[in-house]
């Protein structure tokens, strides 16, 4: 596979990465696993910003030459400095048909990578420092941290050794996936069927068998804390089946394309006429032959009651979402011309509207980074993909740029008149900012100041 090198050489207590190390772990981890090794970039955080400009060099480059390469580093922390600019960074890779891959053997996937080394809140980091620096100097001696890989355990040297009952199960795992082409899913059925439990003693499921096929302290390395040491215990897979299991991940690993990530803009506003649920942006695609033969397809976006599911409550209610939004527009365009909108902002009822939807506004970029942060845990836990990851990152980045948007009553006018000229971000804040709710029946609507 296309490779290119990623490093912000730096020495510091925490780390020390200067190109020579890193020239040397990645031709060497290019020349194990059989890739080919593209191009190596290099920075200096004295000389490059904070905001990592050398990932946009990356990216042009990926982008002149069509993508589809595996982007090594040393780790998370040569992309960005905090979860966020990770998250950007994957995302834009991932639509690139490109990937990350962290130099630490226990957390080679970026996301889990990132977790790892940006710190929750009390943590102290000169005691995490600390720590490594000790774990460091017992991994130099040849001694395993931490808990060995499934096939292994740690004797009383502290070094691996090979557990015959678990190494049976890992072989039996790389022969089911390279020689006899089974899924992931069909391989964590048969090691259950057959009552082989990993080392928890739990079910073996897709992540489980994935991290056993992309973990390179099979084939005797052991890689921790900036340390890559070779030969380091006995193995159990041979180099050339290990690469095997590499390139038929990447080449069953499909790039699909990103949902439509276009917002409602009446989220939030809209409720059900006749049982008050709230009314949700919601999207179909359907297919269809027509006579001469010809397959036809198209997507359509409208407004439903949630509680359509409870016909006891209430029925299947929807309205498209071009044919709502012309409406509830129209209406506001009166409420404006009768001056009713702008005199809903008037007086002590005026100010404490304005100041609740302030407070609403920042009450949402708080939702709107939980939400966020929980979907990255998901992502990286292989719970979540990368597409939904994509589209909580649109919705806090949309809720940031509306945070501060107010529009003063005697603009309210030139706002409906120049309608189409404002950005999204700006017609929601305005919306929100001067409705209520929206009460929508089949027939009829309903705005409430």
């Amino acid at each position: 596979m296309k490779t290119i090198g990623l490093c912000r050489t730096t020495k510091s207590q925490e780390t020390n990465w200067d190109e020579e190390k890193f020239n040397t772990i990645f031709d060497e981890f290019c020349n194990t696993l059989g890739h080919t090794p593209v191009k190596k970039i290099f920075s200096n955080p004295s000389i490059s910003d904070e905001n990592y400009s050398d990932l946009e060099k990356l990216f042009s480059f990926i982008d002149e030459t069509d993508g589809g390469f595996l982007i090594v580093i040393p780790d998370a922390t040569h992309v960005s400095f905090d979860l966020e600019g990770i998250a950007r960074a994957v995302i834009k890779a991932e639509k690139s048909r490109s990937s990350f891959f962290c130099l630490e053997e226990d957390f080679p996937d970026i996301l889990q990578n990132a977790f790892l080394h940006f710190d929750p809140p009390g943590v102290s980091r000169k005691r995490s420092s600390s720590i490594k620096e000790s774990m460091q100097k017992r991994a130099m001696e040849g001694k395993s941290l931490g808990k060995p890989p499934f096939g292994y355990e740690i004797n009383q040297e502290s070094k691996f050794v090979i557990n015959s009952e678990e190494a049976t199960i890992v072989k039996k795992i790389y022969s089911l996936y390279v020689e006899e082409d089974l899924g992931l899913r069909k391989i964590a059925e048969h090691l259950n069927e057959h009552n082989l439990l990993t080392k928890k003693g739990n079910a073996w499921n897709i992540v489980s068998i994935r991290d056993i096929l992309k973990n390179t302290s099979y084939m005797g390395t052991y890689t921790r804390f900036g340390l890559r040491l070779t030969r380091n215990h006995e193995p159990l897979i041979d180099a050339g089946l290990f690469r095997e299991a590499q390139d038929k991940i990447r080449e069953r690993r499909r790039y699909r394309g990103f949902p439509d990530s276009t917002p409602y803009l009446l989220s939030g506003l809209c409720v059900c006429g006749y049982c008050g649920s709230r009314m949700m942006g919601s999207s179909r695609k359907q297919a269809w032959q027509r006579q001469d033969g010809t397959r036809v397809k198209s997507s359509y976006r409208y407004y439903q009651c949630q509680s359509r599911g409870n016909r006891g409550t209430c029925k299947y209610h929807t309205w498209p979402t071009d044919k709502l939004e012309t409406k509830v527009l129209e209406l506001v365009k009166t409420l404006s011309d009768n001056g009713e909108l702008q005199a809903s902002m008037e007086g002590e009822y005026g100010s404490k509207k304005a100041s609740n939807a302030a407070e609403d506004r920042m009450r949402q970029v708080v939702a709107a980074e939980d939400r966020f942060i929980d979907s990255m845990k998901k992502t990286s836990k292989g719970q979540s993909v990368i597409a939904r990851l994509s589209l909580y990152l649109d919705q806090l980045d949309l809720v940031r740029t509306q945070a501060f948007i107010s529009t003063d009553p005697s603009d309210v006018p030139n706002m409906i008149k120049n309608w189409d000229k404002h950005s999204f971000a700006e017609k929601q804040a305005f919306l929100k900012e001067y409705i209520d709710s929206i009460r929508v029946k089949d027939r009829s609507i309903k705005i409430n100041l």
